[in-house]
């Protein structure tokens, strides 16, 4: 531990660095030896997502993701409002930071966060929405796939506490618009398919007001696909078998 804490604690970025990286990579195999100083570490490294490099932000995030479950495990207050929430208010920072590296490893570690905290988000549902929708007018296409993955995750952790109107009012319509940007073989309908897929399951019958343009929309790709498909056994030799992924996942989400 010492020789990790000079390199945690050293002035050259690249030693800090190459530190928080070794540290996040002793969650797996590690835990029971370093969780004794993890009452401290966490501290640190919620601290160092301040950190002016970008390098040192971005590996930080997957860090903090690591040790998820230490940050979410205790139910107590205390353990809460020193470790949870500070690891939760910062990696929400990250989500937003200017650079796209950390955006990724910030919108990465969050989700593994939710996973790991489920039900212990409600509270702090607003602020979270509040901050995963206004990245929808910062992130490009890559970082489009990692947000939908954290509002998919957080769909599943809060259930239907997802369903009150003043919620869907801030979620839905940057959903709506994307679903009704991406082409019917756009790669990233896909991922948009699974985070609606979720959220479906957890708005219930709030979902109502949003089901008929995504309805209508998953019976075009089914059909349309079900043409490729039977154009496809009518001339095998000369056509490229279709994919069915998306048209099962389309019908998933239909059913839902």
């Amino acid at each position: 531990m010492p020789h990790l804490r000079d390199r945690l604690w050293s002035q050259d970025w690249i030693q800090r660095e190459s530190g928080i990286l070794a540290l996040g990579a002793m969650a797996e195999g590690c835990i029971e030896a370093i969780e004794p100083y993890l009452a401290e570490l966490i501290p640190f490294l919620i601290n160092t997502l301040n950190d002016s490099k970008p390098l040192v932000r971005s590996i930080t995030c997957w860090t903090l993701g690591r040790y998820a479950s230490w940050c979410t495990s205790n139910p107590s207050e205390e353990h809460r409002n020193k470790y949870f929430v500070p690891a939760m208010e910062g990696l929400l920072r990250m989500v937003l930071d200017n650079n796209k590296r950390v955006q990724e490893a910030g919108c990465s570690a969050f989700a593994t966060l939710e996973e790991d905290a489920g039900p212990a988000l409600e509270p702090y549902l607003d602020p979270i929405l509040r901050n995963l929708v206004f990245a929808f007018q910062k992130y490009q296409a890559k970082n489009l796939l990692i947000l939908y993955d954290a509002i998919g995750t957080l769909a599943d952790a809060v259930g239907s506490s997802l369903n009150r109107k003043e919620v869907l009012d801030v979620l839905m319509p940057p959903l709506v618009e994307r679903w009704g940007r991406l082409s019917n073989d756009d790669e990233d309908l896909i991922p948009l398919l699974e985070c609606l897929s979720s959220v479906t399951v957890a708005c219930g019958s709030g979902f109502l007001p949003y089901a008929e343009p995504v309805f209508r929309r998953c019976v075009e790709i089914v059909h349309g696909s079900l043409l490729q498909y039977q154009a496809f056994q009518q001339q095998p030799d000369t056509r490229a078998e279709p994919d069915k992924v998306c048209p099962n996942r389309m019908c998933c989400l239909k059913d839902g």
